[in-house]
């Protein structure tokens, strides 16, 4: 969401100015029960001054002069507004000093509530921290559910939404924006704790695409009961690449292009045709997007959910397919918002 770095820069905005009003106030109070004293009591203004700062500290040694009737009204008046004030801004002060986090946390509110169409990531180890920089250098909103509290500095640090909390727990997916979540990846550690999330996750939002990651083959039947739309299992993609890469390694760097964007700048990117009024009722070679946007159609995802690949040039186009294009990213990009 191309609005959210403006909200953090008003939310930091506002932050400062609240650290401003602080400083602000904490150098009115002592001013202002001086001058308050010299005019009522007409003391001198160290007098005045001592008189301030043991009343607002609430330290209270004693009146130095005696006080007449409007010097304790005053007095009254100034610990009332003074001493409340004054605790106020100290502890805005204090905690912006000592707890800088607590600027960044209420940013990252501020964000998460700003949030539409994000992608949830639950567990941050080795697969979820890469996940989330994968989603981010594409330029998606990420959020990150993580129990472990310790993992927070490092999330923040990568410019990530963290929400502390057990991924399987209804209020901790609600808290991290689950409602208006485009996707969900659960990559915990253990294949029950992925499951659960499933369960819960589905059970919030019953059209979120969840990918879930399984360590056992048996866990894999399982999570797709459970409601997840796609199940990965590190140690199966690993074995197969790497035979791959043994037997067909011309194949692999080739395919490398478009799944790492090495040397050339290549994005695959799902296109609905639903959200194409103009598409529909029309073939791919009538549409003629390779010449016109320099991308290729190389796979439709057709209503029955079976794949056509390669992708037929004389298909016609309906509202239920999706196509699959790939090319130079810029290129990717100008289709996307055609």
């Amino acid at each position: 969401m191309r609005f959210l770095p403006t909200i953090e820069k008003i939310a930091r905005l506002l932050l400062e100015k609240k650290l401003r009003l602080a400083l602000i106030l904490l150098a009115i109070i002592p001013l202002s029960g001086t001058v308050g004293y010299m005019l009522v009591e007409h003391w001198s203004a160290f007098d005045a001054l001592y008189m301030t700062m043991i009343t607002v500290t609430t330290i209270g040694y004693g009146e130095i002069h005696p006080l007449s009737p409007a010097g304790r009204l005053f007095t009254i008046i100034f610990i009332l507004f003074g001493v409340g004030i004054a605790a106020y801004s100290l502890t805005i002060l204090i905690e912006s000093i000592l707890r800088p986090e607590l600027i960044t946390n209420s940013i990252n509110k501020r964000k998460l509530r700003a949030m539409q169409q994000h992608y949830i990531i639950c567990g941050y180890g080795r697969s979820g921290s890469r996940i989330a920089k994968e989603l981010l250098e594409l330029g998606k909103q990420v959020v990150v559910v993580e129990q472990a509290e310790e993992k927070l500095a490092a999330i923040q640090a990568a410019g990530i939404v963290g929400v502390i909390g057990d991924a399987t727990d209804e209020e901790v997916l609600l808290k991290a924006g689950i409602e208006r979540a485009g996707g969900l990846a659960t990559s915990l550690d253990s294949d029950a704790a992925n499951i659960f999330v499933t369960l819960t996750a589905r059970g919030l939002k019953s059209d979120l695409y969840i990918v879930a990651r399984a360590d056992q083959y048996s866990s894999q039947s399982k999570l797709k009961r459970a409601g997840a739309d796609a199940v990965l299992s590190p140690q199966e993609i690993g074995a197969v690449r790497m035979t791959h890469m043994l037997l067909q390694q011309n194949v692999i760097d080739s395919f490398e292009l478009v799944t790492r964007r090495i040397a050339l700048d290549v994005s695959v990117k799902e296109l609905r045709v639903s959200d194409y009024p103009e598409f529909i009722g029309k073939t791919i070679d009538t549409l003629r997007i390779r010449q016109r946007f320099n991308v290729i159609i190389f796979a439709i995802k057709l209503p029955d959910e079976t794949m056509q690949f390669p992708a037929q040039v004389d298909t016609v186009l309906d509202g239920a397919m999706t196509l699959i294009i790939a090319g130079v990213s810029d290129d990717v990009m100008k289709l996307s918002l055609a």
